[in-house]
């Protein structure tokens, strides 16, 4: 069992140095991005996995992704995170949460022998004004895999995964959920896949409820997403375009989290007992995928 006390330090330290010590991690402060994706390609190199950047132009700028693992076209699993912010926010949920969620995982997977291989990727650029462009770094990472005939057996995207409430109707619901029976108080994390995706929402969402201790609602919606446009609003969209099978994990982000792009997503508003039980049941996940 791997130790919670550890796994929450960890993740405390990493959503630290980038929403405080690095703070606006914004295409217009090209420096800090690049001292973010920095951060990922040591971190995964110090757990001892092989690491390339998928570099690309965008602005004028070298960006690029951060690739753990041997991507191939014999089948594979992605866990992917993007490390940018939008300007002017410190973006501890949005999303250094979820970074810190992918590289805490990718630890504790190291010592696993999987059925099928695991490659852990920090996106680049998912943030505006790169949001829905060809620039964005996970629609890169998918057009690409696709020209190469990868076969990615499953994407997850940890997209805003640290804030958590415990009050009644502390969960608003977008039309027309608020209608069907899902939770009204926020302390869950939703699974979103499209229909494709399914088989993939079912394994992972029955690997949390019995291999961690965090509350979890899933949701698998139509037409790619569309019927629901709140369901595309990240990096798994990129791998629906292509065909491949992806789900978003998250707490929701607007609906639930009031901080969502603004100054206020702070380190203190973040919940790290839920990160952790998330970890592990990612961890858990992870040995029998």
């Amino acid at each position: 069992m791997p130790d919670k006390s550890e796994i929450r330090q960890r993740l405390f330290e990493h959503v630290r140095y980038l929403s405080e010590t690095l703070g606006d991690r914004s295409i217009y402060r090209p420096e800090v991005l690049k001292a973010a994706e920095t951060y990922v390609h040591q971190t995964f190199l110090s757990l001892g996995y092989p690491t390339n950047r998928q570099g690309f132009l965008y602005l004028r700028q070298g960006v690029a992704n951060i690739i753990a693992g041997h991507p191939n076209n014999t089948g594979y699993y992605i866990l992917g995170a993007h490390f940018d912010t939008v300007a002017g926010t410190p973006g501890a949920d949005d999303n250094a949460s979820g970074i810190a969620v992918l590289l805490e995982t990718a630890r504790l997977a190291r010592s696993l022998r999987p059925p099928s291989p695991w490659v852990f990727i920090g996106f680049t650029t998912e943030e505006p004004p790169a949001f829905l462009t060809p620039y964005m770094g996970s629609r890169v990472y998918a057009r690409r895999a696709k020209e190469r005939g990868d076969r990615i057996k499953g994407m997850l995207c940890l997209e805003m995964v640290g804030y958590y409430r415990h009050e009644p109707d502390s969960q608003p619901l977008p039309f027309p959920l608020k209608y069907l029976g899902y939770p009204t108080t926020g302390n869950f994390i939703a699974l979103v896949s499209d229909r494709r995706s399914r088989p993939l929402l079912t394994a992972l969402e029955h690997a949390l409820k019995n291999g961690c201790h965090l509350p979890v609602s899933s949701i698998a919606v139509p037409m790619g997403g569309y019927l629901l446009p709140e369901s595309r609003l990240s990096d798994h969209a990129s791998f629906w375009d292509q065909g491949y099978p992806a789900l978003m994990i998250t707490d929701t982000a607007f609906l639930r989290n009031p901080h969502y792009h603004s100054p206020r997503d702070l380190l203190a508003t973040l919940d790290f007992d839920a990160m952790v039980e998330l970890t592990v049941g990612l961890h858990y996940f992870i040995q029998q995928a």
